[in-house]
């Protein structure tokens, strides 16, 4: 073990340098022109901070609209508002939050709000004040600099310096967090938060502290502070309290833990009351509330004729959808299927994009000697993840094509205090080279990474891994409209998902698949019309076989088939076609939203094993390296 004066000098050189090199990325990118329109809700947090920094204010009004076209001349895409209410009183209510509130319609019926929760831009408004957009850049590396440091603190006090520093380090850089940081949404602020109030719970169990801050009973209330800050910024992050409490009870405390539980209930309810008191709701993401995009109406106050009501769709969340997470398809197949996908799916798996973290919860696993507290720490931090994939079951990784799971990012850090004592580099080093083998190419050009977010999945070690059926409609493809929702054979139709470039763009109902390429597809079963008691009903179809057509240009070709339920490999001459019928595995069920029937999803392998290109055979311009052409045709059952 090193000395402490040695440690603390390693993690002050270290820190530095990590702040050193954030802020000069964060004040020198231009972030407009690296990021020419906005990720995922990113619209209505950079409205709200520029709102709060130079208007002071929580409204919308139509120079918070103009303010955007100084950067943005698409305009705040995917932007969240909602009307306001007017409180006449409180009564109790049995469903959470239990506090009725009774309200009238606001009387100025122009007045709106950003429908979203105000926590992150109200951090980010000082710094977007000083800074401009680059504010959040700024925030954000401060954020991360801190969330070094008491990551290292903690490693530190446990084992060896070098080694928690390269753990550290790992940790934060080579998952895919720092991709987050480049986003104006609240997902590293969130994750960022968490990790400072485990490190003020934390810090006492592994080191003998003299700070009032960091030990006894006051850094068990600034933990309870931050986590409240959490919660309120994304409610889910509920369960992240519970260990804290559970180990407070577990050693008979019970007045220290009845002032954490209040202090926590207190930021959490202080907090949604501030909400209540600027839109006259607890839910930020309920009542009257839409969503709006150029193409579907434009925005209100872009003219007279842009009101609320003329323009938008609606998106209110106003309820918990258990007519649809109580389906026994959504607890039955969905949940088993998701719990594989949530750690090793193409698009999202935990082992993938957050593997320091996985990593930590295996050396936990192995570990002897663990303490109370880590024990209940690995149970919130698992807890987190099957109450995301139950209460999520269809968009447990974030809306929009998101790059990794953009929704579990803010209980990541949890698993950092996963990790035992490290005496020598080895785990930082694992940490590292396989962290970075999945992360390095989002993390070196993250603007680039968010706007194609499906551009490194579709090769390896990505492809190695299965995709998740379950987020068809929410995979990074779907940012790509070539390459999603493609009708194919079948009447009615089925629809395609190509998961990769192997596959060029739809020709009718056919397509080619790339020389020498395995192309990868989802295929999601449509659902029928049928008359029931004099009304028309749609029911979902079964894919039972699938007759595969295939046809060759210049040079034979092998081509392998596999379905899950079986694989055929089919010798097809050149200019020659041949057409086999395979057998299709159950489908998943997929029923995001009550209203509509449930579709059944499959996925399929097509590999040709040679190619041409056109160009150099017949003259033209198609340079193109085409495999087989395929003609995909459903029997439905």
């Amino acid at each position: 073990m090193s000395e402490p004066g040695e440690a603390r000098r390693l993690g002050a050189t270290a820190t530095a340098a990590v702040g050193v090199v954030l802020l000069g990325w964060a004040l020198t990118v231009d972030v407009p022109r690296a990021t020419p329109g906005f990720f995922s809700d990113g619209s209505t947090y950079y409205m709200l901070a520029y709102s709060l920094a130079e208007d002071l204010d929580f409204e919308y009004r139509r120079e918070d609209l103009m303010r955007v076209w100084r950067e943005y001349p698409a305009g705040p895409e995917g932007l969240f508002l909602k009307r306001g209410r007017d409180v006449t009183g409180v009564g109790l209510s049995g469903r959470f939050p239990f506090v009725a509130l009774e309200s009238a319609e606001d009387p100025d019926a122009g007045r709106l709000y950003f429908g979203k929760s105000f926590i992150f831009p109200l951090a980010a408004a000082p710094f977007v004040r000083a800074f401009g957009t680059n504010g959040f850049l700024v925030l954000h590396a401060v954020l991360m600099t801190f969330a070094f440091l008491c990551a290292y603190a903690f490693l530190a006090a446990r084992g060896e310096p070098v080694a928690a520093a390269l753990f550290a380090g790992a940790f934060l850089f080579l998952s895919v967090a720092p991709v987050y940081m480049a986003w104006m949404t609240p997902d590293f602020f969130n994750a960022a938060v968490v990790l400072f109030g485990y490190f003020f719970w934390l810090y006492k169990e592994v080191a003998p502290v003299r700070s009032a801050w960091l030990s006894g009973a006051r850094s068990d209330v600034v933990a309870a502070l931050w986590l409240g800050i959490a919660t309120f910024s994304k409610p889910t992050h509920v369960l992240l309290v519970l260990p804290l409490l559970a180990t407070l009870a577990a050693r008979r405390q019970w007045a220290r833990a009845v002032v954490v539980g209040a202090v926590f209930a207190a930021v959490v309810g202080g907090l949604f009351g501030w909400n209540i008191a600027i839109t006259g709701e607890w839910n930020y993401q309920g009542g009257d509330r839409r969503t709006f995009y150029a193409g579907s109406g434009g925005f209100p106050f872009y003219t007279e004729w842009h009101t609320f009501d003329r323009v938008g769709v609606g998106r209110a969340t106003n309820e918990v959808p258990l007519k649809v997470l109580t389906t026994a398809d959504a607890v039955g197949d969905v949940f088993r299927h998701n719990l594989f996908a949530f750690f090793v799916g193409r698009h999202t798996g935990f082992a993938l994009y957050y593997f320091p973290g996985f990593l930590a919860l295996v050396l936990f696993l192995i570990a002897r000697g663990r303490p109370l507290w880590q024990w209940f720490t690995c149970a919130a931090a698992v807890g987190s993840a099957i109450l995301l994939v139950l209460y999520m079951p269809y968009t447990y990784s974030g809306g929009g094509g998101p790059v990794g799971n953009r929704y579990f990012l803010g209980t990541y850090p949890v698993f950092l205090f996963l990790a035992p004592p490290l005496g020598s580099p080895l785990a930082g080093l694992v940490a590292m080279g396989v962290g970075g083998a999945f992360t390095m190419q989002l993390i070196l050009n993250p603007f680039a990474a968010s706007f194609k977010p499906a551009d490194h999945t579709k090769g390896a070690p990505f492809r190695w891994f299965p995709p998740e059926r379950s987020l068809v409609n929410d995979l990074p493809v779907n940012t790509e409209p070539a390459r999603a929702r493609q009708p194919l054979g079948g009447t009615p139709p089925m629809l395609g998902y190509f998961l990769d470039d192997n596959v060029y763009d739809r020709e009718g109902t056919a397509f080619w698949v790339r020389g020498a390429s395995r192309a990868d597809i989802l295929l999601r079963a449509p659902s029928r019309p049928e008359t029931s008691d004099g009304r028309e009903v749609l029911r979902p179809v079964v894919i039972k076989w699938l007759e595969v057509h295939l046809e060759t240009g210049l040079v034979p070709n092998r081509v392998t088939i596999r379905t899950g339920a079986e694989t055929q490999v089919v010798e097809v001459p050149a200019h020659d076609r041949r057409a086999v019928v395979v057998a299709m595995p159950p489908g998943l069920p997929y029923k995001p939203y009550p209203e509509f029937p449930t579709n059944y999803i499959y996925d399929i392998s097509i590999s040709a094993e040679r190619g041409f290109v056109p160009m150099f055979e017949y003259g033209g311009r198609d340079n193109r390296f085409l495999g087989v052409y395929v003609r995909l045709v459903p029997v439905y059952e």
